[in-house]
């Protein structure tokens, strides 16, 4: 694809940004690639590469999932094994084991925690289109309300954010909004997806929805960073939300938190990840040589 095609294809898939105090982006995102690109005016012909919020946060605190895919690999491998006892009472635990199913153990050893993260990643998607869907069908974007999914631990989440919603008086503002934090350009700037920004009485929240298994810190830096943006967009303080909808129990854990001491903290991490994205210019050591002879 030609730069002009490719230029004119984010033109048209283009964001526009509004602040309040009038200026105006333009925020593209390549959805394949999970990443962003802004474009300062219409006379500028460069978009460059802005972080998201969750690579900045990633790029400080790294899922270690080790441990876990550990865990999962012989959580497998007990199960698999427990057909092939030669007696179920044994304690000792004799087993006669076929050479295809070792192997077949040996590849589900490599693949169980990346089948339990894609379908972890389903569930939460899932839920994530639900609920864009009900917010829509609420703010009358879309004519029919999202049919319930289909599946148990996507439908707990869903009766979750129902019992969490039921009886607050929310008013919805947006959802997947696209958001552009233009600091200090381009040191400090920033972008991402925010799952919802809703009123409640006279106060602006930012909302995040999780179904993972808990609360993790690193959530409270991902919602700092996007009420930063909201701020500046909205010029209105909002607080922030984190919402866990359990998939096993359709309960839901709610954390509702004032964002600007966390926002520190991302601050530190948007640094962090500029500096280790910047090469380091070695000086001459002319001063090393000695005196002249």
């Amino acid at each position: 694809m030609s730069q002009s095609n490719t230029a004119l294809r984010r033109m048209k898939h283009a964001h526009l940004i509004e602040y309040k105090d009038g200026a105006q982006f333009f925020l593209y995102y390549d959805r394949e690639k999970h990443s962003y690109e802004v474009q300062t005016s219409l006379s500028a012909k460069v978009w460059d590469k802005i972080p998201s919020v969750t690579r900045v946060i990633d790029s400080c605190f790294p899922k270690y999932l080790m441990d876990w895919a550990v865990t999962e690999g012989a959580e497998f491998f007990l199960k698999s094994l427990e057909p092939y006892r030669l007696a179920p009472t044994d304690s000792i635990g004799t087993f006669m084991l076929p050479a295809k199913v070792v192997d077949h153990i040996f590849k589900g050893i490599q693949s169980a925690s990346k089948v339990i993260s894609h379908q972890a990643a389903e569930v939460g998607e899932t839920v994530h289109y639900w609920i864009s869907d009900g917010i829509r069908w609420k703010l009358g974007i879309i004519k029919e309300q999202p049919e319930l999914p289909d599946d148990e631990e996507s439908i707990n989440c869903v009766n979750a954010f129902k019992k969490w919603a039921k009886g607050k008086n929310i008013t919805w503002h947006s959802t997947e909004e696209k958001v552009y934090c233009h600091s200090d350009y381009p040191i400090l700037c920033f972008a991402g997806t925010v799952d919802a920004v809703i009123s409640i009485g006279d106060k602006c929240y930012v909302v995040d929805f999780k179904t993972s298994k808990k609360i993790y810190k690193s959530y409270y830096l991902q919602v700092a960073a996007y009420c930063k943006a909201i701020e500046k967009m909205y010029s209105k303080e909002t607080k922030g939300i984190i919402l866990r909808l359990d998939k096993e129990t359709g309960e839901f854990q709610e954390k509702v938190f004032d964002p600007h001491p966390h926002y520190e903290i991302f601050d530190i991490c948007l640094r962090l990840k500029n500096w280790n994205s910047v090469r380091i210019k070695a000086e001459t050591p002319t001063d090393l040589r000695g005196p002249d002879k």
